[in-house]
């Protein structure tokens, strides 16, 4: 299959909003998903966003995309900067054919270009595929640590105490 890589563009935020939701729908966390077409817009269109979306695009059909960060973080204890992959989906049809490892080889150059020491990103535990998926490429899960969140309302009852 011929298919190329490339940075997503206006026309493909109708499919990448149902990729995402698809997505949302797949790791149970629908209730969550609250990415819209006009957000995804500003994502693509903002210069100051630090996330870049691209997308795998075979006969002029999207099978893919993935979400990526540059991130200047915890260079206490990584010298350098780390590449975050936000998203990554493969439609179910498309799976196991080698686009989700080139989409990560595409984003693990991007991450040597911009001299980061690493390239990090979240599972959810249920989600079994990616993980075996992950284990194959050689990346090896961290459990070492705990992540905490604080959301918006968390957020402001905090400030405000």
């Amino acid at each position: 299959m011929n298919f190329e890589i490339r940075k997503a563009e206006l026309k493909d935020i109708p499919k990448v909003f149902e990729m995402a939701r698809a997505l949302a729908i797949m790791q149970e966390l629908e209730h969550r998903f609250c990415i819209t077409q006009e957000s995804l817009k500003l994502m693509f269109t903002e210069p100051e966003q630090s996330t870049a979306t691209i997308v795998v695009e075979a006969d002029n059909q999207i099978l893919a995309f993935a979400m990526y960060s540059l991130l200047k973080n915890n260079r206490l204890y990584h010298k350098g900067f780390a590449m975050y992959v936000d998203e990554l989906f493969v439609l179910p049809e498309y799976r196991s054919i080698g686009l989700g490892t080139t989409l990560f080889k595409y984003i693990a150059n991007k991450a040597l270009e911009n001299n980061c020491n690493r390239m990090e990103w979240w599972v959810e535990r249920e989600n079994n595929e990616a993980m075996a998926f992950y284990d194959n490429l050689g990346a090896r899960s961290l459990d070492e640590f705990t992540t905490y969140r604080m959301l918006k309302p968390e957020l402001e009852i905090f400030v405000n105490k």
